[in-house]
C-alpha cells in the first residue's frame, strides 16, 4: 500500500472561504470540490519526493493509487488526523495554472484525488493521533502503523464535512406539485438559503419538466452547478439554454467561463468574443478573456485585456493579482 502523511496548519473546512483565517494558507483549498476532484497542495510542496514510494524511481513524474493522510496540530498542539484522499495521483512537480476561478486566480496543486474517495473529518471527530511530525511530508516506515491507519480509513463510517451531490440529486425531481410554475423557484430559493443544493436542484428539475421549453429553469439549475464547481454538468445545462435562446447573454458568458475553467480555451475564447460584443464594458469578462489568451500563449492580447480591465476597476483585488502575474 502506498501511503503518505502530510502535516498542514489547522483549519475547519479547507475549502477556501469560510474558515477563521484572515488569509487562506497554501493548504486551504485541499477540500474544495472542483469538478469531481480535490486538488492538494501545501507550503513548500512545489516538488514531491515520490521516489520514496516503493517501485517508484527518480525518473517517474507521477505515482497513482496513493492514500494521502492529512494531519494537523489542533489548538492544544496535538497532532491529529483531519482527513484523507484515497486513490490519489501525486506529481513530482507542482502544477501552477492562471485560472478563471475568481477564488483561486493562481491555481496550484501537487496531487489530485476523486472527490468521492476523499473525506474531511468534522472537528469533533478529529480524534485519531497522527505521527508526531512537523509541517510537511512524512513517510511512515513502520508496517504495523501503516496497517492500523489503513484499517481505520477503510472502516470509517461516521460523519464527514465535505459533501458531493449524488446522481439522484442532479437528476431527481421534487415531489412537490404547485399550481403555479414560479412557485418552484420560490421554494428553491428557500432551500438555497439553507445551502440545500440538492433539494433546490430537484425543484428546478421539476420546473423544467413542467415547462421544458423555457430557459429560466435551466439557467437557475446551471447557476447552482457553476457555484458548486460542477463544471461538466453546468456546461451541458448552459448549452441547452443557448439552444432555447441563442442570444442569451448570461448563458453566452457562462459558456466562456466554463470552457475556460475546463481548459477548453479555444471554445472559451469564442464565447467571450461573442459576449463582449454584447457587453463591451464588462471588466470581469475582459479580464477573464485575458486569462484565456494567456493560456493560449497569446501574451500581448492577454496583457491588453487585463490592463484594460484594471484601468476600469483599479480597486479590484483580482485584477491586481493578474497585473502582477502577467508582469513576471
Amino acid at each position: 500500500m502506498k501511503i503518505v502523511f502530510i502535516n498542514v496548519p489547522w483549519m475547519k473546512y479547507y475549502a477556501g472561504e469560510g474558515d477563521e483565517e484572515v488569509q487562506v494558507p497554501a493548504c486551504g483549498y485541499n477540500f474544495q470540490h472542483v469538478n469531481g476532484h480535490y486538488y492538494g497542495y501545501g507550503e513548500g510542496m512545489d516538488t514531491f519526493p515520490i521516489e520514496q514510494f516503493v517501485d517508484v524511481s527518480l525518473e517517474d513524474e507521477q505515482v497513482e493509487g496513493v492514500t494521502v493522510v492529512w494531519t494537523a496540530r489542533n489548538r492544544k498542539g496535538e497532532n491529529k488526523v483531519i482527513g484523507w484522499y484515497k486513490n490519489a495521483t501525486i506529481y513530482r512537480n507542482a502544477t501552477e495554472i492562471l485560472s478563471l476561478d475568481s477564488e483561486r486566480t493562481v491555481f496550484q496543486y501537487v496531487m489530485k484525488a476523486p472527490a468521492k474517495e476523499a473525506l474531511l473529518l468534522p472537528v469533533e471527530l478529529r480524534l485519531l493521533d497522527a505521527p508526531d511530525s512537523e509541517e510537511g511530508i512524512y513517510f511512515e516506515k513502520d508496517e504495523m502503523i501503516i496497517r492500523d491507519f489503513a484499517m481505520y480509513i477503510h472502516n470509517y463510517q461516521d460523519d464527514q464535512m465535505n459533501f458531493v451531490l449524488k446522481e439522484k440529486d442532479l437528476e431527481g425531481k421534487s415531489i412537490l406539485n404547485f399550481p403555479e410554475f414560479e412557485m418552484y423557484f420560490a421554494k428553491a430559493d428557500e432551500f438555497l438559503q439553507k445551502d440545500l443544493y440538492g433539494r433546490a436542484i430537484r425543484c428546478f428539475n421539476k420546473a423544467i419538466e413542467v415547462e421544458p421549453e423555457l430557459a429560466i429553469g435551466y439557467e437557475c439549475k446551471g447557476s447552482i452547478l457553476l457555484s458548486i464547481k460542477m463544471y461538466d454538468e453546468a456546461l451541458k445545462i448552459y448549452k441547452r439554454v443557448l439552444e432555447l435562446e441563442p442570444d442569451n447573454e448570461g448563458a453566452t458568458y457562462c459558456m466562456g467561463l466554463l470552457n475556460g475553467l475546463l481548459g477548453n480555451y479555444e471554445e472559451s475564447l469564442h464565447y467571450y468574443n461573442t459576449y463582449l460584443t454584447m457587453r463591451k464594458h464588462d471588466a470581469n469578462a475582459l479580464a477573464e478573456r485575458g486569462i484565456v489568451y494567456y493560456n493560449l500563449n497569446q501574451l500581448e492580447a492577454a496583457k491588453h485585456d487585463i490592463q484594460k480591465a484594471y484601468k476600469a476597476e483599479k480597486d479590484n483585488e483580482s485584477f491586481k493579482v493578474l497585473m502582477s502575474y502577467i508582469a513576471q
